[in-house]
């Protein structure tokens, strides 16, 4: 060794390398089911395979990983101690890393091939494995991609059997997963002590809290609202925090993700996370998921759930809006939501969406017209009173009534009717998609709708049929005896919160939207109605039938000007029609009251007026012509042709003549707006 040979002096220099080797290790374990000890297994098997080669390890060149698996793309951000061996690597501070199994760092093919990559370019630092695989040999490469292969392979497997298994426990009634907020585990074991499954238990301190979440989403309050709620209270956000001093509050975003898990209402769906969906997604997969019933962890009943997650607070999704109509009418032509106007001369409803693209292009069709915000409020006040009548009641009863003897034929025979309109209306839908040349986002909108309309029709005769429906007696009285007709006597009037009103008039009219206008003070609503909703709502029940109905009207706006001092006014009418996957506005009570005569609301004795002078030069009719007048309107003749034929204008008509013998008018003219609120407006 002391002879000046250029290899006894190379052998020396090597040796003085060697005494200066830094070593790091990695070790890591996938799961928290695997014990701790495996880290100091794998350090331990690591130290050895140094000691083998003369070197010394730093207890600070040790990198650490505990249950955090590592075959996911998205996992390797949360393992804080690889990164921290990547920084290291790069930055130099070793030169030789061992790990117990190449698998270790990494079982993402991807991931695999990057650290292979750093491997051949950056020859200064050597891995080595327990298992022998060393990068100093000439086939380390082969060897490593064998060995990674191989643990690519396993951990398929390995999720294959995970997912079994988990499916195996849901079939077995247990749980998986981490329970969400109202919720803790519970773990059982058998006679030896060990684990057989593990199920979730209601929290009900924190269960509390759920059910108000959902109560004030049903009262109308925004996510952002319930979201103050809560932060206010103290609550913990479910969200786990990174770092020991960090803090996290309810945002609205984790509120809207309370409110749509299923479990509250007793469901478990399998696959059915947001999470697993985008991820399926990204990769090209369908979800298929499985619903388990979980009755005993039920919080909120369906109706509630269904209602907080359907758009029936509002219809952009999130609620809130300072007044009553915020987000609550659609428009017929875009889809859109029509938005409210400053409050200036005369506050309105419009498109937004129609208006700007009628602006940027004026070759676009578009319903650019406004509507004045009393008329809506009158609209909907004499709807109800239109659906509401007392022939349509009387039937609706009745066939509550036919809940309590047991006897859900009809049902049943309804529910699949409805069934096959909704088939046909979404295959007809599904034709149009295929034969149009370019994306329709309107048309794709309403197949979406109807699809959605033809599971949750399905669900229910699959219920029905099952005979899983409860009847609750109780319920079912409380309803018989609700008169539903003083619901909305005087509501805009009255001191109710706008959110909560919003909520009360999408859940009685879950469809309202704006067809356009006819004219410049004629316009057309096309507004759905749940009379079992109002039943329910005045009875201060859940609603036992969900049938809507629909109805086209007509809401008129009356300027008499220069009339000696006439106020201005609204009038609504009518217009029963045929939708393409709904019956006419009263076919369903027709059905129930076993008759094909239209169900039109016919006694308005009290809105009858008598004639009367008046001042100011006002065209007065005589007895004479309103005894004509009520002749040509019972013969079927239209207001504006008996106004013509009398000599005197279609206002006097209205003022005149009783609501009984006009044809479907539902509001008297003698309900006058005041100026302030229609002067302007169009």
């Amino acid at each position: 060794m002391q002879s000046n040979a250029p290899n006894g002096q190379w052998t020396v220099k090597m040796k003085e390398t060697e005494k200066l080797v830094r070593v790091a290790i990695y070790a890591r374990y996938s799961c928290d089911k695997q014990k701790e000890t495996s880290l100091e297994d794998q350090i331990r098997m690591c130290r050895e395979t140094a000691h083998r080669h003369g070197w010394q390890v730093d207890d600070c060149n040790i990198y650490t990983d505990s249950a955090i698996s590592a075959s996911k793309e998205e996992s390797f951000a949360k393992l804080v101690g690889y990164q921290r061996f990547l920084k290291d690597w790069e930055a130099g501070k070793f030169d030789v890393f061992i790990v117990d199994e190449f698998s270790r760092m990494s079982r993402d093919a991807v991931q695999q091939a990057i650290i292979m990559r750093r491997l051949e370019k950056n020859q200064r630092v050597r891995m080595i494995t327990v298992g022998g695989i060393d990068t100093k040999e000439s086939d380390w490469q082969m060897r490593l991609g064998l060995d990674g292969v191989i643990a690519q392979q396993e951990s398929r497997k390995t999720q294959r059997r995970v997912g079994r298994g988990m499916v195996g426990q849901l079939e077995r009634g247990y749980m998986v997963a981490t329970p969400p907020f109202g919720y803790e585990l519970k773990r059982e074991f058998d006679s030896q002590d060990t684990r057989i499954g593990t199920r979730w238990v209601v929290n009900e301190t924190k269960a509390t809290i759920v059910r108000q979440i959902f109560a004030r989403r049903e009262a109308g309050q925004s996510m952002h609202q319930i979201a103050a709620w809560v932060n206010c209270e103290g609550v913990t956000c479910t969200r786990k925090m990174r770092k020991p001093d960090d803090e996290y509050f309810w945002r609205p975003a984790r509120i809207k993700t309370l409110l749509a898990n299923t479990i509250y209402k007793g469901v478990f769906v399998w696959h059915g996370s947001t999470t697993y969906s985008a991820r399926a997604l990204s990769k090209g997969l369908e979800v298929k998921t499985t619903a388990y019933l979980r009755p005993e962890l039920r919080l909120v009943s369906d109706e509630t759930w269904m209602r907080c997650n359907s758009k029936s607070v509002s219809r952009s999704g999130y609620g809130g809006g300072k007044h009553a109509l915020a987000g609550l009418i659609g428009c017929g032509h875009c889809g859109g939501t029509l938005v409210l106007t400053a409050k200036q001369r005369c506050r309105s409803v419009y498109c937004a969406n129609c208006t700007v693209a009628k602006s940027a292009n004026a070759a676009l069709d578009g319903q650019t017209g406004t509507v004045a915000v009393a008329g809506v409020k009158l609209l909907l006040t004499q709807a109800l009173k239109y659906f509401v009548t007392p022939d349509f009641l009387t039937a609706f009863r009745n066939s509550l009534r036919l809940r309590l003897t047991g006897d859900n034929q009809i049902e049943l025979g309804a529910c699949k009717a409805r069934l096959a309109k909704l088939q046909a209306a979404r295959q007809r839908l599904s034709h149009m998609l295929v034969d149009i040349t370019e994306e329709d986002s309107v048309l794709m909108q309403r197949y979406e709708e109807t699809r959605k309309k033809v599971d949750i029709e399905q669900k229910r005769l699959d219920t029905l049929e099952a005979n899983h429906v409860a009847v609750d007696a109780k319920t079912v009285e409380a309803q018989l005896l609700a008169d539903p007709a003083k619901l909305l006597d005087g509501i805009f009037e009255s001191d109710i919160a706008p959110e909560r009103l919003r909520a009360l008039l999408t859940r009685l009219f879950p469809t309202i939207v704006f067809e356009g206008k006819n004219g410049r003070y004629l316009s057309i609503f096309r507004i759905g109605f749940v009379p079992g909703a109002a039943l329910a709502m005045a009875s201060d029940t859940e609603a036992m039938m969900c049938e809507s109905l629909e109805c086209r009207f007509e809401l008129k706006y009356w300027s008499i000007s220069g009339r000696g001092g006439n106020q201005p006014f609204w009038t609504v009418t009518a217009k029963p029609y045929l939708s393409a996957s709904d019956s006419a506005a009263c076919s369903v009570a027709q059905k129930m009251a076993g008759t094909t005569e239209p169900v039109v609301e016919d006694d308005h004795a009290h809105c009858a007026q008598t004639a009367v002078n008046t001042p100011g030069g006002r065209r007065v009719m005589t007895a004479g012509k309103i005894e004509e007048a009520k002749k040509l309107l019972a013969s079927g003749m239209p207001v504006r042709d008996v106004a013509q034929a009398l000599g005197v204008s279609m206002p006097s008509i209205y003022r005149w003549i009783p609501n009984r013998c006009l044809p479907s008018v539902l509001f008297s003219p003698y309900a006058k707006a005041s100026a302030e609120e229609v002067t302007g407006c169009e």
